[in-house]
């Protein structure tokens, strides 16, 4: 399934988290990984020869721990906007994956002047995971693939995460479906309709799920989707969140959904993002 992983290595306080991740993403076929370390171009001291030679040092020092392991690993340190170079370099390889830390809410203050996890976010047409890690404004409560929560809101966009959460179920120990109804929903098909039509659909997504440990949760409820999927999140005690959003298209994810923004921002565990290849260039 994730055959080969971009490691998103410009977050070197995040390196042990994130390497600590790739033993689950081998039992789910990762087998190559390319570390990517990007020396931001607007940045004057990463453009220095001791910069470069500590990049590449530390990054050659990842890849042996991980050969040992037996992964094929490629290494790449590349210039530029380290967004844009992690999301070229997924799609220019073939991987299948992008692993990336998140440090949370602090490192989100500045996002009017760009955040790097976003607008990868936003450019990237591979599935995105996204790494909590633990820091002063962040408590993580959960990581891996154990205990799955998929949040959809049965567009098309989310066709593409509802099969992710498919393929990934036959490995978890519990999966929780989420459905948040939003005013728009509600106002056109009343309360009643709404979840009706939520129920049903549901339902016809938990008779694709193979054999699980558990029988899935299924949660639908009221109110705003971001704060409603990390409440759940939370009570359930779900290790990732899966979410779909649309493809690489540069009108539609020009400001990205909010939904999005604030579950990648408050989220206190893994995030895994399924952009929908329809909308893929």
């Amino acid at each position: 399934m994730f055959e080969h992983v971009v490691v998103a290595a410009h977050f070197a306080s995040a390196s042990s988290p994130l390497l600590a991740s790739l033993e689950e993403l081998r039992a789910r076929g990762a087998r190559e990984l390319t570390l990517v370390d990007v020396l931001r171009s607007h940045h004057v001291e990463e453009q220095s020869a001791e910069h470069r030679e500590e990049t590449h040092r530390r990054l050659e020092e990842q890849r042996t721990v991980l050969e040992e392991a037996g992964f094929k690993v490629n290494l790449e340190v590349r210039t530029g906007q380290p967004a844009h170079e992690f999301a070229h370099l997924a799609r220019l390889r073939g991987a299948s994956l992008i692993l990336v830390g998140s440090r949370g809410e602090q490192y989100f203050r500045e996002f009017m002047r760009g955040s790097t996890i976003l607008q990868l976010i936003r450019k990237t047409s591979v599935p995105t995971l996204i790494e909590p890690i633990e820091g002063e404004s962040r408590q993580v409560r959960g990581r891996g693939f154990d205990h799955l929560l998929l949040a959809t809101d049965f567009s098309g966009t989310a066709a593409d995460a509802e099969q992710m959460a498919v393929d990934l179920a036959g490995q978890a120990r519990r999966l929780v479906l989420v459905h948040v109804m939003e005013d728009d929903e509600v106002d056109a098909f009343g309360e009643e309709g709404a979840r009706e039509r939520a129920q049903s659909t549901m339902q016809a997504l938990v008779d694709r799920l193979p054999n699980m440990q558990q029988p899935p949760v299924v949660r639908i409820v009221e109110g705003t989707a971001s704060s409603e999927i990390r409440r759940i999140a939370e009570d359930e005690g779900s290790s990732m969140i899966i979410m779909g959003k649309r493809g690489h298209s540069p009108i539609r994810e020009l400001l990205l959904g909010s939904t999005i923004q604030n579950v990648v921002r408050y989220a206190n565990c893994s995030v895994l993002m399924v952009p929908h290849r329809s909308g893929l260039d």
